[in-house]
């Protein structure tokens, strides 16, 4: 009698469990939860491509080289797959394209329009105007001296003029002048960066000719100002002063880059009071240069493995970063990273890496990203 009332349990509990597997709905083998964080295929698998979440807001970008832009390659996949918009990171520059005067070197610049072209992506030019990566030949003579104002004009006028023209329709945004402002100065007693060749020449009225040569070159294209640490109030007032001057003087200006090379502590304050500052000018703006490290500051000690802390912090920081950008969606009209992944960024040193994107050394999304897309779904 014991040997049979057990048989019979055990035949009850097979048919329980046997039922139970027959009810289960039908999962998706390739749908898993993206919370998992110990398999990045799966991530991966489960991410919406950014492109995709914000495409009802803001074009979503990325600084690429001429290498980067081949659909054979890990990183064209990425591009095509997350991105709508991209930067030459730096083959649009003034030395890029014109190292010799009047020897123009298109092929890196062609090469990432054509790519941006034919994978339907927007083209961010970046930059026509700076003190660095410009050759010497735009400031100085065979001796060494300044140029005189008229020779320095005509030849910024030829440049900006030449490069504009030839991607005029493609390219539909233009960094016209980069970082003219004078950065650390808490009393605001320095306003231009004083010891740019352009100012020594011209004074600040290099930036005013920069954007009506633009204009002159290409009607269409929006006309930006871009500058790094612009949140800080330090830098913040000067540059909101310059482009007041500039449209109180009807000088062709749309909008101004804030160039996002952030920490994991950036203050939200202070991006959202500089977005406020901005919009009372009535002009754009677009975040141009993102990229968010996972350290506090530059002094903390640096590693070479993505900790679960880094990624704590990176969690926080996107996913309030991208909660801003959206909520200033009505005059925020670009983001671009400037890189694609982990794999590549200027800010890498030996012993520190800065784990920067919300794509990893593999191109695959990182937690962060998953922070990100829950503010769309």
């Amino acid at each position: 009698m014991k040997n049979l009332r057990f048989n019979i349990w055990a035949i009850i509990a097979l048919s329980i469990f046997v039922f139970a597997c027959d009810s289960t709905e039908d999962v998706d083998p390739d749908v898993k939860d993206p919370q998992d964080q110990n398999n990045g295929k799966d991530e991966e698998v489960a991410a919406i491509p950014l492109k995709e979440l914000f495409k009802d807001h803001f074009p979503i970008g990325a600084a690429i080289t001429p290498q980067h832009a081949d659909l054979g390659t890990n990183h064209g996949e990425a591009l095509v797959k997350h991105f709508s918009s991209v930067t030459a990171e730096n083959v649009m520059k003034p030395d890029a394209l014109q190292r010799e005067k009047g020897v123009f070197t298109w092929d890196g610049a062609d090469r990432i329009v054509q790519f941006a072209k034919s994978n339907n992506m927007k083209v961010r030019g970046h930059t026509l105007t700076w003190h660095s990566q410009s050759p010497d030949w735009m400031f100085y003579d065979q001796n060494g001296a300044l140029l005189s104002k008229e020779v320095a004009l005509d030849q910024l006028e030829e440049h900006i003029t030449t490069v504009v023209s030839r991607y005029k329709g493609d390219v539909y945004a233009w960094d016209v002048v980069n970082e003219a402002m004078f950065d650390w100065d808490p009393n605001g007693e320095i306003i231009y960066r004083e010891d740019s060749p352009w100012y020594k020449i011209f004074g600040p009225s290099y930036i005013d000719s920069a954007f009506v040569f633009a204009r002159r070159a290409d009607p269409d294209a929006k006309l930006f100002y871009n500058d790094y640490n612009s949140i800080f109030s330090w830098k913040r007032n000067k540059i909101y002063n310059l482009v007041k001057r500039l449209k109180d003087n009807n000088i062709p200006i749309d909008g101004v880059g804030l160039q996002g090379h952030w920490f994991v502590g950036t203050s939200e304050e202070e991006i959202r009071t500089t977005l406020d500052l901005f919009r009372g000018l009535g002009v754009e703006i677009q975040i141009t240069e993102l990229d968010i490290p996972v350290y506090m500051s530059n002094d903390e000690p640096g590693s070479t493995v993505y900790t679960e802390t880094f990624s704590t912090r990176q969690k926080q920081a996107y996913k309030m970063l991208f909660q801003i950008f959206l909520d200033y969606k009505d005059i925020i009209t670009g983001v671009t990273f400037w890189g694609i992944g982990d794999d590549a960024t200027w800010l890498d040193k030996p012993g520190r890496k800065a784990f920067p994107f919300l794509l990893d050394e593999n191109l695959q999304p990182k937690p962060a990203y998953f922070e990100v897309q829950k503010l769309l779904n």
